[in-house]
């Protein structure tokens, strides 16, 4: 069935690439994500979201810039599929034989479309399923702010506003292009440039009219509205006022019990952080972190726990410990903060960049393996 939604991507990316050559042709394909191949085989990936949290140079090679590569296996079943998407928030996931070869990929944009054509989507409300309160940002806030709310949030678009009032949306992918078209100039006048960029209002690189939907929409619709247009999400209106924001892996979230689907995440919670309150906030936080961490690598498991590992005057510091289990080993760390949010942050963070410093070793050995063949 996999057959049914695997496409072959319009834009490939060998490791010894020049980032501007490839962004250009992420640009002109509309593809937000690029596989990276060498001798057929997956390697890594490129996106707009990893572009836009740090900025390297036009001239660098894709081998020192792309992100290890999340995949599914052509003999996967449907439900594994709708589980990947579920778990890491991608926006495609490349599909490879047993010997790693790419034999396409899957979108969220293909996946959507499989979804409306064997009518698997509720008939429920789009607002049953919205994100909301919306985040936002004002058409007179700079670029920057806009660049860190969606890191700091790990999210892709967001509404723009004036006087509470939709004036336009911007992307990770505006962002990217903005920042990447001074590529062109003298090295010297890069930096200025860059500066001026991030400095501007995000009212200068906004799309606008803005396609949007109703909280009264039915899901179906909806998801049929993205597919057609293209794009990622929409912000759901009543009336004249934003209620929250609906994408592509919302959608795919309201087939939850259908299939079963859920997070593998374990944590033990210290006795002052038990509230309904401070439990969700935590859950937030660390299945936030998690989908981060599913595109790096397959999650066998996550655990999360706190301490509490001193008091002074009413407050409480807190030690969190996360363990990560993956193919490639088990990784552990701990923080302590008197923000437990903080601590687990710190925690997590930590873990990444460990998982990520040793898948990249991996890579590079078999990189380089393969180009002395």
């Amino acid at each position: 069935m996999i057959e049914e939604i695997v496409m072959e991507p319009k834009v490939v990316a060998d490791p010894q690439d020049r980032l501007r050559e490839v962004i250009a042709k992420m640009k002109e394909e509309n593809q937000w994500v690029v596989p990276v191949v060498l001798h057929k085989k997956l390697v890594g990936l490129i996106s707009y979201k990893d572009l836009m949290k740090r900025r390297v140079s036009p001239e660098a090679k894709i081998i020192t810039i792309s992100s290890p590569s999340i995949s599914l296996n052509e003999d996967d079943d449907f439900p594994k599929v709708i589980a990947k998407f579920y778990t890491t928030k991608a926006r495609a996931v490349p599909v490879i034989n047993k010997n790693r070869e790419m034999i396409g990929i899957i979108t969220r944009e293909s996946l959507l479309r499989y979804l409306i054509d064997t009518d698997q989507l509720p008939d429920n409300k789009t607002r049953e399923y919205m994100n909301s309160p919306a985040l936002s940002i004002s058409s007179e806030e700079s670029v920057a702010r806009a660049r860190w709310i969606m890191i700091r949030d790990s999210i892709s678009r967001l509404p723009v506003v004036n006087e509470k009032k939709l004036e336009g949306i911007v992307s990770s992918r505006d962002i990217v292009n903005s920042l990447y078209s001074v590529s062109e100039k003298k090295k010297a006048s890069i930096l200025t440039e860059e500066e001026r960029i991030m400095a501007m209002p995000i009212k200068e690189i906004m799309t606008s009219p803005v396609i949007t939907v109703n909280g009264s929409d039915p899901l179906k619709k909806v998801a049929e509205l993205l597919v057609k247009k293209g794009i990622s999400g929409a912000p759901v209106m009543e009336g004249d006022f934003i209620a929250g924001v609906i994408s592509g892996i919302d959608i795919i979230k309201s087939l939850e019990k259908k299939y079963n689907l859920s997070m593998p995440i374990q944590a033990k919670l210290a006795s002052g952080l038990t509230s309904n309150t401070t439990k969700a906030e935590i859950d937030a936080v660390v299945e936030r972190y998690l989908s981060k961490l599913e595109k790096i690598t397959d999650i066998i498991n996550f655990k999360v726990s706190f301490k509490e590992a001193a008091k002074s005057q009413n407050k409480t510091l807190y030690k969190s410990t996360v363990t990560v289990s993956t193919k490639q080993g088990n990784f552990i760390a701990s923080e302590t903060d008197w923000d437990p949010i903080v601590a687990v942050k710190k925690a997590v963070e930590k873990v990444e960049n460990n998982i990520v410093k040793k898948i990249k070793r991996l890579q590079n050995k078999k990189v380089s393996k393969e180009e002395e063949i």
